[in-house]
């Protein structure tokens, strides 16, 4: 028998096509599990917030702010059940809370967020969710990989920001504000200065010569309150700056308030 007609006989029995069937068949299974897991991981509504992967957000302004929370350092090498988050409101506002990646990756997004209890005066504002259901497929998506920015009254950003700074964690947290810290990303490459003003105005608290600045990549202006004593009150933080390639003036100003003690 030559070669084609020996494979021909391999081929057209019933068992060979019965084994090429089933092999078939589990790569389909395999590749709709697989479709079907990415598509579960999708932004969607999801119990009380809307939460999942989406595309890349696409932003028109110069400067945005990713992130206003207090600076916190948790252990996160166990990823634990829930991730929360805390915030204070000297009164109460319409907040619009969003959790975002840093540094696009994954390009995960949680928002629209429905609080068990109304949001109200004080320190007790407290959102938490489960890490089950999309945290927990995206490679162990870390605490320190993400930004938060509870926005007051409006939800869209804008030049001038009014944010209560969040704190990010998981189980434990501290018992006072020790830091605050403030993502950024630019759209083209600047040099940026920064300074932290009561809201009254006057001379800096602090201020920060933050240097150039790459453009599509987040950076930081980091306040350390460990060993100051600054009162509680309104305060704001102003970047001021200009695009390297044609001196257009980069400004973004982020109002909050200041409240030391967490409860």
């Amino acid at each position: 028998m030559n070669q084609g007609l020996f494979l021909n006989a391999i081929f057209s029995s019933t068992a060979t096509r019965s084994i090429l069937l089933f092999f078939v068949v589990l790569l389909g299974l395999c590749l709709t599990g697989n479709a079907f897991g990415q598509s579960n991981l999708e932004y969607q509504k999801r119990a009380s917030r809307y939460e999942g992967t989406k595309p890349k957000p696409v932003s028109g302004l110069g400067i945005e702010l990713l992130s206003a929370h207090i600076a916190y350092q948790e252990d996160t090498s166990t990823l634990g059940e829930r991730y929360q988050a805390r915030f204070f409101l000297n009164e109460v506002l319409p907040v619009h809370l969003l959790v975002r990646e840093l540094d696009y990756k994954h390009f995960y997004w949680l928002d629209r967020v429905e609080p068990e209890t109304p949001w109200r005066a004080g320190f007790s504002n407290v959102y938490s969710w489960p890490t089950a259901d999309v945290i927990r497929h995206l490679n162990r998506l870390s605490l320190s990989d993400l930004g938060i920015v509870v926005r007051l009254n409006k939800s869209e950003p804008s030049a001038d920001e009014f944010v209560a700074p969040a704190l990010l964690y998981q189980s434990g947290h501290p018992a006072a504000v020790n830091g605050y810290a403030f993502v950024f990303r630019l759209r083209e490459d600047a040099k940026i200065k920064g300074a932290i003003y009561r809201e009254s105005g006057g001379t800096p608290i602090f201020s920060q010569d933050l240097g150039l600045k790459r453009g599509n990549r987040p950076f930081w202006f980091q306040w350390n309150l460990a060993h100051a004593s600054i009162p509680e009150g309104q305060y704001k933080l102003v970047l001021n700056g200009y695009v390297v390639g044609n001196n257009n003036p980069v400004t973004q100003v982020v109002r909050f308030y200041h409240q030391p003690r967490i409860p």
